[in-house]
């Protein structure tokens, strides 16, 4: 704690990259390695008369093998883009990591040299991935200990979950792409609509847990295996298009596989009054569009049939969109 507020984790000089690319088990290992080896005089001293070398040397590398494993673990889970319960540590082992972590920091602030900027960086992107599950109702795999509640998340988490610079983050708030408050941040809710949209998003899942969350091609397609209303009849590796068949019924459908920013949707002869009020974004004739040679070739259509397209925003309506085209 430093003037009431909550230690900041997230490192701002490690935002701009992924965090795979930030985060690698090799520049983790490194880290532990350093702050065990740091750590291990001090503590041997305060605890035991003698100054034996051997044994510091042997303290610090107990520290690295007790505490290697729930490192990898918890950077396995920060890093994942799905909801694995598999992924777990014993909560007591995870405690004796933060405070590992902790006291290396302070020792490295009071000696005014370069703290474990990593592993500070990773318990700070669990500990946002383990609130934005908590609040759309997933229990998180990990039970990592949380700061002083807050009620969104601030321009650096935003960056860090999403691998943007910060200047890109603050650019969007500037255009009022999602609703900033100084003290609050983004609400959830908002800025989970809009890091979906971003291709580095690390917890992309988090939108496919309810129906009213935004969503994207790549969600919709994981969705759509899952289905029992479609079945897969091919990918369209040029277009980037995965075709779908309906199985009740010949409607087919295509989508925007690799999709970040929305989640489109090709519609071959169809009449749009039949889907107009579901709730559907962009619905339009593409029919007579300069690219609709292709796809019509790609999806085998005649020169006479129509060919629609529409953005859908959440699951809900995709769900509403999939039981009217079985009728």
């Amino acid at each position: 704690m430093s003037n009431g507020r909550p230690l900041a984790l997230l490192q701002e000089s490690l935002l701009g990259k992924s965090a795979a690319e930030v985060l690698t088990r090799e520049a983790l290992t490194a880290e532990l390695e350093d702050a065990g080896r740091n750590l291990a005089g001090p503590l041997h001293r305060l605890t035991d008369s003698s100054d034996e070398s051997g044994r510091i040397d042997a303290n610090a590398a107990n520290m690295l093998q007790r505490m290697h494993e729930p490192l990898m673990r918890l950077r396995a889970w920060a890093l994942m883009s799905e909801s694995d319960d598999a992924v777990t540590i014993d909560p007591a082992v995870l405690e004796d990591f933060i405070h590992l972590v902790a006291m290396a920091r302070s020792l490295a602030e009071f000696h005014a040299t370069t703290g474990p900027q990593r592993l500070m960086h990773l318990i700070g992107l669990a500990q946002v991935r383990t609130r934005l599950e908590a609040h759309v109702g997933l229990t998180p795999a990990i039970d990592i200990p949380l700061p002083a509640k807050a009620p969104g998340l601030n321009i650096v988490e935003i960056a860090a979950v999403c691998g943007l610079k910060l200047t890109t983050v603050r650019n969007a708030v500037s255009r009022r792409e999602m609703p900033y408050a100084k003290n609050e941040g983004v609400a959830l809710d908002d800025v989970l609509d809009w890091m979906v949209q971003r291709s580095g998003f690390l917890y992309s899942h988090i939108n496919a847990t309810t129906l009213n969350r935004r969503i994207n091609g790549r969600l919709v397609n994981e969705e759509l295996k899952r289905s029992k209303a479609v079945e897969f009849e091919r990918c369209i590796s040029r277009l980037r298009l995965s075709l779908w068949r309906m199985r009740k019924g010949e409607r087919r459908l295509a989508l925007n596989a690799e999709g970040v920013r929305n989640c489109v949707l090709l519609l071959p002869v169809i009449a749009p009054e039949l889907i107009a009020d579901l709730g559907l974004e962009q619905l339009e004739d593409r029919s007579d569009d300069p690219a609709a040679s292709m796809h019509r070739e790609a999806l085998g259509l005649s020169s006479g049939e129509t060919l629609w397209q529409c953005h859908v925003p959440t699951l809900g309506i995709l769900e509403k969109l999939l039981e009217r085209l079985s009728q």
